[in-house]
């Protein structure tokens, strides 16, 4: 890994980190379609999976009395249920058609957002169907949260239950993807590198988004990550045609 992607990865993991934690989620969303023309998508996931553990679980402990934790658990559920499916998409896909899923993804998702589409669909079945969603979408493209967003959207949970709950939920998967990844023998060594000089920015994004969180219009800033997230696709699916 040379100086310029190492920098860049820095950068990338501090602008996540603060959209995340000013709007309840875009972690992966934003940085995927990056890291993966950067690193490519295999080792895409693990990173972002091993960056989302740590930002996530930083989340959970500081939200964990507001979390409604048999939702997150049933999700979890239903998460470790999808998870082979999706390791063996990573594994047998080719890299270039990933990337391009990948960046497909993201803009499809974002509009979705945008639209305020919901999934409506309470209780236990709900919950575990979402998660199976999920865990297929976390390790094969490390991109889990819109489903788990639009289906904690539609139960109509309060903000902070809402917030404390999808970082639990991600706190979990991500933490069992990262072993799930490790355990195919793929990782490379330089992965780890990269998770490390990420976790400063890791952490500084988010107390950087905490404390711009009181002084800016939720309504503009989450316009304003949609129009981020667009972009990174956009610029994924030109890195995936033109690589």
């Amino acid at each position: 890994m040379d100086w310029p992607t190492a920098v860049a990865i820095i950068a990338l993991a501090f602008t996540a980190a603060v959209i995340q934690s000013l709007s309840g989620f875009g972690f992966a969303l934003f940085i995927v379609p990056f890291l993966a023309i950067l690193i490519g998508p295999r080792d895409t996931v693990l990173l972002s999976n091993l960056m989302s553990t740590f930002s996530s679980g930083m989340q959970s402990r500081t939200l964990r009395h507001s979390a409604e934790r048999r939702t997150a658990l049933t999700l979890m559920a239903g998460s470790a249920a999808g998870m082979p499916i999706g390791l063996a998409v990573l594994l047998l896909l080719d890299p270039t058609a990933l990337k391009l899923v990948i960046a497909i993804m993201v803009i499809v998702f974002t509009l979705l957002l945008m639209r305020g589409l919901e999934l409506h669909r309470a209780g236990a079945a709900g919950d575990f169907a979402t998660g199976l969603t999920s865990g297929i979408l976390n390790t094969s493209t490390s991109m889990s949260g819109p489903p788990v967003v639009m289906y904690l959207q539609g139960k109509g949970m309060p903000p902070l239950r809402f917030r404390a709950t999808i970082a639990t939920f991600f706190a979990m998967s991500s933490a069992v993807a990262v072993v799930l990844l490790l355990a195919t023998g793929t990782a490379k060594p330089y992965v780890f590198a990269a998770f490390a000089l990420s976790l400063p920015a890791v952490f500084i994004g988010q107390r950087t988004g905490n404390a711009l969180f009181e002084k800016i219009n939720a309504s503009l800033f989450r316009r304003l990550v949609y129009v981020i997230l667009l972009l990174s696709g956009t610029v994924a699916i030109i890195g995936a045609l033109t690589g």
